[in-house]
């Protein structure tokens, strides 16, 4: 069987034709494509950033923990362990090795620490508390001692102490601050004793200065470096000294048995932490504390604790409520997208009608026709966006393909469907019925048609409402549909109230000696049965209204959160930037969408007025009467629109979670400037075309308006 190929010369005249409605539709396809295909990459980029901050601003820790094992020997005494250090580096390697390869890649080294109880330094003075502790990591830290030297044993490496010997004595080292601090020297004595009066025999064998002041092994523990002041309280002064791997052992035995507290710490990498890392490094945490060991535990065992769980917990309910928030913003665009697209495909069907008619009654079949039309959509529609995407990764750090599909299959099937649909209906040989009740009963299918239609739309607004009620903004694409939904729902019922509305003012205005306004309201209650147009006005405007008053919102609780210097106005931020962007967008597709439509009646429009012309109307009346067919329902989308757009926001607003990004209520904050301004731009923009559309006007003869209207 040979496949019929398309007729190139009628392929390209049909382009050259209507190159304008052509354009428009890749222009709409480039902007929509490149929105949608950069925001993901960029909310993710913003993600990525808000965890790292929110790690480095709330800490969130691992430390483990674990007890020393006991060190009774013979006839009531203690024994000095000597490798005493070694056992705390394979504790160390132990804690490391539980952690799991996927969270010990999101932390830094490890840092051991062994420290004892706070000791009061009893010279009489001010308050002054003491701790000596030990510090190890791999391969540091470093110090050099700039007087005397590192802490030595005090005793033989298997020395034993009675129980109730005298004070056991340990050296440490000083820092230069410390020291200076302390009036020290390498050799003297420090007056020590615990809470119960017990004194402590601690020397000072040294004093050492950091090889690095910023090691991550000093952040634990600062007063090994300099003193601390009310770290015990309002006027107290901290002083630590470091002990060595030898001098450990010594220590252990100039405290009780479980006195000293053995630590590892474990500190989140923030480079190494990702939105993508989020979810196995909290399992992971949350498994480990699990899993760890009783506080009251006598043995070995490890004990976990760390706030990181409950800070990555915070983060996840953050970035998913803006990545949910996001998609909202982005299928609202989507939304009027389509609409725009699908008004545009009407608009070039309009044009073509005769055309295509004619084809098919030459025998040319309709798998043809549909095939060179979906040949120019498709040349059309996936060049526009191809650029769309190249201009989004320009922009952004990657590309998302996940939003990108609902704008190019209507650019690309919507063409094809109704050119082909019209070249069917032109030579079909359905007749009339000349039966009264028949052709009642064709009309009741048609309306019952639109009716079931609507009803569709009005059943998936309402399941979309009632799902981001119950599951939130999380509930997947319906929920994070529902204000669309709903808005082209609300349009849906004020496309069935506007014919109303106009028939009555219409029958009002024939008792009138207006003649210029029964004109009119006549011509705009012809075009009340074209849905699409107004169903693209008044859903743009609605859902402008509604992202204003989203940015409105967050503006108010953005505000508060930066000034607080909270991590999550690095999020809201990003968040409000795209609720803008839809805010200016979302109008400008619908006065795109007021063009189209106006293109698209225009033909009629002109045959009227250039009929009414022959009567004696005059260029400037005929410019009114043009006014009077396009300002109804611009004047209820201007007015509609923003009233529907504040009446979503109220009902969807609770559900968006905005609390988790602004810390406020989810009270909207209303932009009444904003919704008034989208009243004038859409009534703006009536007073901008009729003169346009008179102009234009003005370059056809009224012979050959007349002969095309009756042919």
């Amino acid at each position: 069987m040979r496949i019929p190929a398309p007729h190139w010369p009628s392929v390209a005249g049909r382009a050259r034709a209507d190159a304008g409605p052509l354009l428009l539709t890749a222009v709409v396809v480039a902007a929509v494509t490149l929105l949608a295909g950069a925001v993901p990459p960029l909310l993710s980029a913003t993600a990525d950033a808000h965890v790292r901050e929110t790690v480095r601003g709330n800490g969130g820790d691992l430390q483990v923990h674990s007890r020393m094992e006991a060190d009774d020997g013979p006839n009531g005494s203690r024994l000095r362990h000597p490798r005493l250090a070694e056992d705390v580096d394979d504790f160390m390697a132990r804690a490391t090795d539980e952690l799991g390869p996927g969270l010990r890649a999101a932390l830094r080294p490890p840092v051991a620490t062994v420290i004892s109880p706070t000791l009061k330094i009893t010279d009489g003075s001010v308050l002054r508390t003491f701790q000596l502790a030990y510090v190890a990591r791999a391969g540091g830290p470093g110090v050099t001692w700039t007087a005397g030297g590192p802490p030595r044993p005090t005793a033989s490496e298997t020395a034993s102490v009675p129980y109730g010997a005298p004070p056991w004595p340990v050296q440490v080292g000083l820092s230069e601050a410390d020291a200076a601090a302390l009036r020290l020297r390498p050799g003297a004595r420090l007056p020590l004793a615990d809470e119960q009066g017990n004194v402590k025999t601690v020397q000072v064998s040294g004093i050492f200065r950091p090889h690095d002041s910023a090691d991550p092994a000093w952040r634990s523990l600062p007063a090994l470096l300099s003193p601390v002041a009310g770290a015990d309280g309002r006027g107290s002064t901290r002083f630590a000294g470091l002990l060595s791997r030898d001098s450990l052992p010594d220590a252990r035995l100039a405290f009780g048995q479980d006195e000293l507290r053995r630590t590892v710490r474990f500190t989140p990498d923030p480079s190494r932490l990702t939105w993508d890392a989020v979810p196995p490094v909290a399992a992971k945490v949350v498994a480990l504390k699990a899993a760890s060991g009783s506080s009251g535990a006598r043995d070995g065992s490890l004990k976990w604790e760390t706030r990181l769980d409950s800070v990555l917990r915070t983060v996840s309910s953050q970035v998913e409520a803006a990545f949910a928030q996001a998609s909202l913003l982005v299928v609202t665009l989507l939304a009027v997208a389509v609409l725009v697209l699908l008004l545009a495909a009407d608009l070039l069907v309009r044009r073509r009608a005769r055309v295509l008619a004619a084809a098919r009654q030459r025998g040319m079949s309709l798998p043809v026709i549909g095939g060179e039309l979906l040949l120019e959509s498709v040349v059309t529609a996936l060049p526009a966006a191809a650029a769309g995407l190249g201009l989004a990764r320009a922009v952004a750090p990657g590309v998302s393909w996940e939003w990108i599909a609902p704008v190019v299959v209507t650019a690309v099937a919507a063409g094809p469907a109704f050119g082909t649909l019209t070249a069917a209906r032109a030579t079909r040989d359905r007749r009339v019925p000349a039966n009264r009740s028949a052709r009642r009963w064709l009309r009741d299918t048609v309306r019952l048609r639109r009716a079931a239609l609507e009803a569709g739309v009005l059943v998936a607004a309402s399941g979309a409402l009632v799902a981001l009620h119950q599951r939130g903004i999380g509930g997947g694409v319906l929920a994070a549909g529902a204000p669309a939904l709903c808005a082209l729902a609300g349009a849906l019922l004020l496309a069935r109230a506007l014919p109303l509305a106009l028939r009555f003012a219409l029958k009002r205005l024939l008792r009138s000696r207006r003649p210029l306004a029964v004109f009119g309201a006549a011509r705009a209650a012809a075009a009340s049965g074209r849905v699409l147009p107004l169903l693209v006005l008044v859903t743009s405007a609605a859902l402008t209204s509604y992202a204003l008053t989203f940015a409105a919102t967050m503006s108010y609780g953005t505000a508060a959160v930066v000034g607080q210097g909270t991590a999550a106005g690095p999020l809201a931020t990003g968040l409000l930037r795209l609720a803008w962007v839809s805010a200016v967008t979302l109008p400008a597709l619908g006065l795109l969408g007021l063009a189209l439509g106006t293109a698209a009646g225009a033909p009629e429009r002109w045959q009227t007025l250039t009929r009414l012309r022959t009567l004696g109307l005059r260029p400037r009346e005929a410019r009114w009467v043009a006014a009077g067919e396009l300002l109804p329902p611009v004047l209820l989308a201007a007015v509609g629109g923003p009233l529907l757009g504040a009446v979503l926001a109220h009902l969807t607003f609770g559900s968006l979670s905005l609390h988790q990004l602004t810390g406020t209520g989810p009270a909207p904050a209303a932009p009444w400037w904003g919704l008034g301004l989208v009243a004038v731009v859409f009534l703006a923009a009536v007073a901008v075309v009729v003169p346009v559309e008179s102009a234009l006007r003005r370059r056809r003869r009224l012979s050959e308006v007349l002969r095309a209207g009756d042919t």
